[in-house]
């Protein structure tokens, strides 16, 4: 049996039984005792699937970014804290596709379809998203690599739904496109902490040394991305207000 759920497994020595939880940045967490037959982990999700869309959802619940928006929860202005960017956001059903103006009277993003089709337009806007994260993320990723001479083999970004990043076995790192988000500090801790695991593809006290090496304040960080979620608006999510 294949449950198609993403997860991290840990093993405890301290565990008795085999348990579920969800982490702010991590996602799932299944946590197994030693010697707990791994063929059973697909059975247990998907006896708790219910429990695992609620947990993950709660991780996502819409904050009010005190931005602009159209009455449907649609934004009139996108600001990345992350950069510190800032874009007005235009609804042209009469246009033939997006586009992007830079002016004197700053950034637009332009959508060819009415803001009242908030389905269609907030499909239009994670589309630039995306867009935006790949070109924004990918390089402060590489910047921060050259600088811990943490090399990594790939990268790239998706809208995640609960996993703010992810590093592969084979050093593919992939970035939450809502890390553009965060405030900066946080947004480079989440890259920190991905590169450390192109060195240690664990938690253990090897890791995390790493990671304080390279972010004397991770534990303070740590702390903050528990409420990582609140920076995100509802319509990235999908909670509308």
């Amino acid at each position: 049996m294949s449950s198609g759920i993403a997860y991290t497994l840990k093993v405890s020595r301290r565990s008795k039984h085999a348990r579920l939880k969800m982490v702010p940045h991590e996602g799932l967490v299944v946590v197994v005792p030693e010697g707990y037959d791994r063929k059973q982990i697909p059975v247990l999700l998907h006896r708790y699937a219910a429990w695992i869309e609620r947990a993950a959802s709660r991780l996502e619940r819409p904050q009010p970014d005190g931005k602009p928006a159209l009455p449907n929860g649609l934004p009139c202005l996108v600001g990345f804290r992350s950069t510190g960017e800032e874009w007005q956001v235009e609804y042209d059903p009469s246009r033939r596709r997006s586009a992007e103006r830079n002016g004197a009277g700053g950034s637009s993003i332009l959508l060819p379809v009415d803001g009242s089709e908030r389905d269609a337009a907030r499909d239009l806007l994670l589309l630039w998203l995306r867009k935006r994260a790949a070109a924004i993320l990918v390089p402060m990723l590489e910047e921060q690599s050259e600088a811990f001479g943490l090399r990594y083999a790939s990268a790239g970004v998706r809208l995640q739904k609960s996993r703010w990043g992810s590093c592969s076995t084979r050093g593919r790192i992939t970035l939450n496109t809502k890390l553009l988000f965060l405030p900066p500090e946080l947004a480079r801790y989440i890259m920190t902490h991905e590169l450390c695991h192109t060195a240690e593809m664990n938690h253990s006290d090897s890791f995390w040394r790493l990671v304080e090496r390279h972010d004397p304040l991770f534990r303070q960080h740590d702390r903050a991305m528990r409420d990582g979620w609140k920076y995100v608006p509802g319509w990235v999510t999908g909670h509308y207000l």
